[in-house]
């Protein structure tokens, strides 16, 4: 079955653009770690239900004329926060050969980030992260431990406001795309398609207290294709 499982937030300064989150959502944030192949780094802001935020910048400036990762992301919050992507999760390891299979791509499952105690997550992906966020959609996980998922660490701060999960997501294309892309499955996921150019726009988050609305700019089209 497929869930949302994160979003990716890139921010000019991950540290202020995490904090900025909080303020206007009131959650809680804890340090996520670092990435060695993306010279980027970010703060996590779990949601609930096994959901998160990660809010990401370049933290490793050196990098950009050389690593073409660091250099995209760079670019993309050359204006302020974006939405760079969002990622999908299934239950099972048959899910994702399932669909690696319908997409006629590998599984990638090399180390992705480092955590504050020296642990590297490697959660097991299709296609890779960035391939899909610069085209604007998603990819899809599985995570072997969901005890390890980041959407289940605590908070340091802890949040004023308990999250409990995403109610909707805003993205470009159409339905039809993303149902070509990845199956019937996607018309059970909460989903409105605005249909402008691919990438998420805004999402809903449930609260004690009602919805909150969180709404960044979306991420350029891709010059690639």
């Amino acid at each position: 079955m497929l869930h949302i499982d994160h979003i990716s937030l890139g921010a000019q300064n991950v540290y202020e653009g995490a904090y900025r989150l909080c303020q206007e959502t009131g959650f809680g944030q804890y340090e996520g770690g670092w990435f060695p192949h993306a010279g980027i780094a970010n703060r996590i802001v779990p949601l609930g239900r096994d959901q998160y935020i990660e809010v990401e910048g370049v933290v490793h400036p050196h990098v950009i004329a050389s690593n073409p990762i660091a250099k995209w992301f760079y670019d993309e919050c050359a204006a302020g926060d974006v939405f760079l992507g969002w990622c999908l999760r299934v239950d099972t390891r048959e899910e994702l050969e399932e669909i690696s299979r319908r997409l006629d791509t590998e599984i990638v499952d090399f180390g992705l980030r480092v955590r504050k105690d020296g642990r590297i997550t490697a959660p097991a992906r299709v296609p890779e992260s960035v391939w899909c966020w610069q085209r604007g959609i998603p990819n899809v996980f599985h995570f072997e431990d969901m005890d390890e998922h980041a959407a289940r660490q605590p908070c340091d701060p802890p949040g004023a406001v308990t999250p409990q999960g995403i109610t909707w997501l805003e993205v470009g294309g159409t339905e039809r795309d993303l149902r070509d892309y990845l199956g019937e499955e996607i018309l059970a996921l909460p989903l409105r398609f605005n249909g402008d150019r691919p990438g998420l726009y805004a999402m809903g988050v449930a609260t004690p207290d009602g919805e909150i609305e969180i709404r960044r700019t979306a991420v350029s089209r891709f010059a690639g294709d």
